[in-house]
């Protein structure tokens, strides 16, 4: 008997050292934000690994009763900038590589942090789609609520051993930088992530009544709901005619319509034809992620952005 219970004790050692390094390193902030490990070090490695567990534990400890949802192109939209804006404090707890299955998900489990003000959604037309399910949201809540699930996950393994690594190498990581040029991620994205996406478009029925659920959670909580469509460049948009979907999306434009009203800044207009301002098909530069938050975010924007969206105001609200 006291031979098996020291090899059950020498068996569980390394597990219970290497949970002490988690404890130690904690790269998504399980516990706190302590200053042993960079916040900005996390930033470029954790984070990079799972946005959604990184953001949501940061919301738990902190959460803001107005909050953005969306994915990398409304990521991209500068919280600091809109907080000034607003004159209000927003988290964005939008994720790279985002779905609407995730912004879905991301909008209840944020009720249970918080009484909800405001909700803003960013949301384009190759996310309505009920073929793109991706959900790392479910995974990331349950994570972030159980210390030995979060320490024993691969995110916080990987996290942590690139981390070390970096302490001990001062190593630096490109995570999610793609290795091309310009160019030719441009025309990948054009020709291989659009295609694959449009090739098998399915209307999403189901995604449009969750989202229907979330427009009505907001009236009857007076939680004010807006969606905006960002940007993208026309050979993007060009991408919808190739495939013959444009009464899809005209389709997805009404049904969002009636849940809320929407800025929509995603036709063919100064910017979205000028190559120059966008870092591929699918995502503007910061500058014009500054306009777009001006609009949305500000009392009274610049009357010279009124060429690059239109409004649409939901009468029911």
């Amino acid at each position: 008997m006291k031979k098996f219970v020291k090899k059950i004790i020498v068996f569980f050692i390394p597990l219970f050292l290497y949970l002490i390094i988690v404890v130690i390193i904690d790269p998504y902030n399980f516990f706190s934000n302590s200053n042993f490990i960079p916040l900005e070090t996390k930033k470029e490695i954790s984070f990079k690994l799972n946005y959604p567990l990184f953001k949501l534990l940061a919301f738990k400890k902190k959460p803001t009763k107005n909050i953005i949802l969306g994915d990398s192109r409304t990521n991209n939209l500068d919280i600091n900038f809109i907080n000034e804006c607003a004159g209000k404090e927003f988290t964005n707890l939008a994720f790279g590589g985002g779905t609407l299955q995730e912004i879905i998900n991301t909008f209840w489990e944020a009720t249970k942090e918080t009484k909800l003000e405001k909700v803003v959604i960013g949301l384009n037309f190759n996310l309505y789609n009920k073929v793109n399910a991706m959900d790392r949201v479910s995974e990331a809540v349950y994570l972030k609520n159980n210390f030995l699930s979060y320490g024993t996950s691969k995110f916080v393994f990987k996290s942590t051993g690139l981390i070390i690594k970096n302490l001990i190498l001062n190593s630096s990581f490109d995570l999610g930088i793609p290795e091309m040029s310009r160019e030719e991620f441009w025309q990948y994205q054009l020709n291989s992530a659009a295609n694959n996406t449009y090739r098998i478009y399915n209307y999403p029925q189901g995604y449009f009544l969750e989202l229907k659920k979330i427009a009505e959670y907001c009236k009857n909580n007076k939680i004010e709901l807006k969606f905006f469509i960002p940007p993208t460049h026309t050979s993007l948009q060009e991408k919808i005619h190739e495939f013959k979907l444009l009464k899809e999306e005209e389709k997805f434009k009404e049904d969002i319509k009636r849940l809320a009203s929407v800025y929509d800044f995603d036709f063919s207009n100064q910017i979205t034809r000028n190559k120059e301002k966008f870092k591929d098909p699918y995502h503007c530069k910061e500058s014009v992620a500054e306009l777009v938050a001006k609009v949305i975010f500000c009392e009274n924007p610049e009357p010279d952005l009124i060429d690059y969206f239109v409004f649409y105001e939901n009468k029911k609200e």
